[in-house]
């Protein structure tokens, strides 16, 4: 989110926020919370935020804990790539603690090829070129080694601001794991931060696949 809000500082940025699950199971720190509801919580939540970016937000509404990679899924994603003709992709990585975050990490790499294709059709035009793809990192950093860094130092207490915002999302990590999301982030943008030598920071991994590659550094 700190990388999102450098994109902004930037002034150029066209950003939509895109989630496969619906977040039906994300609440722990309320069982009682039908699956309807804690969705429509979620979702509105997220909306919040993508707006205080200047952004929009998109929920492609798979059951949470069950994300499918299916061709429906595929070209759903194809397509709002298309539409937000997409040319840097920031997903989440092939290994990370939930296989949600797996599968929506194929699925994604899957779709930012099929992009370009003239033969996979969709209600909008292919894009000119394939995205560039970036993997975010892993929850704790746990079994993934980032190859570059985003100093967000600067602009850390605003993502800090977002992620209040999650409301529901702080009450579930606090449950899970005793620490909101604020804390949690701010021990990993510090170890982040650690490594290349500023106070915080996000980071990536490209994903090393023809043709999702291109010359340049394309994060802020």
């Amino acid at each position: 989110m700190g990388t999102l809000l450098k994109y902004r500082q930037k002034g150029e940025a066209h950003i939509t926020n895109v989630v496969i699950s619906n977040g039906d199971k994300g609440s722990q720190f309320n069982p009682s919370t039908p699956y309807e509801e804690i969705a429509r919580i979620r979702n509105a939540e997220a909306t919040a935020v993508a707006e205080a970016i200047g952004g929009r937000y998109i929920n492609l509404g798979q059951s949470d804990e069950y994300i499918r990679d299916t061709d429906e899924a595929r070209n759903q994603l194809v397509d709002i790539l298309r539409e937000a003709k997409a040319d840097i992709v920031l997903t989440l990585p092939p290994i990370d603690y939930n296989t949600d975050h797996m599968v929506t990490s194929q699925i994604v790499f899957h779709a930012t090829m099929l992009s370009n294709v003239v033969t996979i059709f969709t209600d909008h035009d292919p894009l000119p070129e394939t995205p560039v793809v970036y993997y975010m990192d892993a929850i704790a950093g746990l079994e993934w080694q980032p190859s570059h860094y985003v100093d967000i130092s600067d602009v850390w207490e605003q993502k800090a601001d977002l992620l209040r915002m999650h409301k529901s999302q702080m009450a579930n990590s606090t449950k899970m794991n005793g620490l909101d999301l604020v804390s949690f982030a701010r021990k990993q943008d510090a170890y982040r931060g650690l490594q290349c030598r500023v106070e915080y920071a996000e980071a990536f991994r490209p994903a090393l696949a023809w043709p999702r590659v291109r010359a340049g550094n394309w994060l802020p």
